[in-house]
């Protein structure tokens, strides 16, 4: 029977520009659901998994609209805060299917610890942090850390997704966003990165090397994720290339969250999370990079992710 996934951090509005000029160039935007954990969520409750969503939206008419889409996917929200505005993304693609972003933030960055129903949380669940939003400065950040201590002092399963983005950090903010992602990944059992990422918190040129130092670190199970070429997989050693599928790339939005809420629904299916062999972590990759595939082939991340039905046509 599969657990509860609790997703923290941010939820808001992406404004697409679906002309494929980019945000310079664009004029055509379609509002869609966004935010990394809530799109973790919105993945996880697709593929008939049991997702929280642990965060703050604008008591708004976005904010509204972003809740009711929500508890539509049957995605538990009892923790989730509507105070101030909603936080809204730009996001431009471009001729590739490549995104650029600017950001206007709301009270995403206010949601406190003490929303957080902890008696809800047992050892058998599966806390995941995405920090695109979270390591800003402010209130989220703080309830970041405490819910860290209290996943890792009560034996959870942690998974982290850096969520690097260039537009929310600036290069005076940047090394204390590697030391903060260094700080997550130390505690994690599960991460996931792109080879951007990769080279950014480890410093290394190298694939294999910038692995290596994650493990280092303390966290058991690596992957990179590298588009089209499939993903990098890395479990105490062991390491493998595992394919994707082809697909006619439309907007890569949530591709990489997609991937990361079907690696969490297959966990939080199995009883012993800790040791989960290398064969088993292919298969699980293998199901993941499905999905995040599918969810490049249409606009908006939410929208395009697939259901069960729809991965194993593939």
């Amino acid at each position: 029977m599969s657990k509860n996934i609790f997703c923290i951090g941010e939820l808001l509005i992406d404004m697409v520009c679906v002309d494929n000029k980019g945000l310079k160039d664009g004029e055509k935007f379609e509002k869609k659901a966004g935010g990394a954990p809530a799109n973790v969520a919105a993945c996880i409750s697709k593929l008939e998994g049991n997702a929280y969503f642990l965060g703050q939206v604008g008591n708004d008419f976005f904010g509204k609209h972003l809740i009711g889409l929500l508890k539509d996917l049957n995605i538990n929200t009892e923790m989730a805060v509507e105070k101030g505005s909603t936080t809204i993304a730009l996001v431009g693609i471009d001729a590739n299917g490549e995104r650029n972003f600017d950001f206007l933030r709301g009270s995403d960055g206010e949601y406190s610890f003490d929303n957080i129903d902890l008696s809800k949380i047992t050892n058998s669940d599966i806390v995941h942090f995405g920090s695109a939003t979270g390591f800003l400065e402010g209130e989220l950040k703080k309830t970041y850390f405490k819910l860290l201590e209290y996943a890792k002092s009560n034996n959870i399963y942690i998974s982290f997704d850096p969520n690097y983005r260039d537009a929310l950090i600036t290069s005076d903010k940047l090394e204390l966003f590697i030391e903060d992602s260094i700080k997550f990944i130390r505690e994690s059992e599960f991460t996931k990165l792109s080879d951007e990422e990769l080279f950014l918190l480890t410093k290394e040129k190298d694939i294999t090397a910038g692995v290596n130092r994650l493990h280092e670190l303390g966290v058991k199970v690596v992957t990179i994720t590298l588009g089209s070429k499939g993903t990098y997989l890395s479990v105490n050693g062991e390491n493998a290339i595992i394919p994707s599928i082809q697909i006619k790339q439309v907007d890569s939005t949530g591709a990489g969250d997609a991937f990361v809420g079907a690696v969490l629904k297959q966990v939080s299916d199995i009883e012993d999370k800790q040791n989960i062999s290398f064969e088993e972590w292919k298969n699980i990759i293998t199901f993941a990079n499905k999905v995040g595939a599918i969810t490049c082939t249409n606009y908006g991340a939410i929208a395009s992710m697939p259901t069960v039905s729809q991965v194993n046509l593939c």
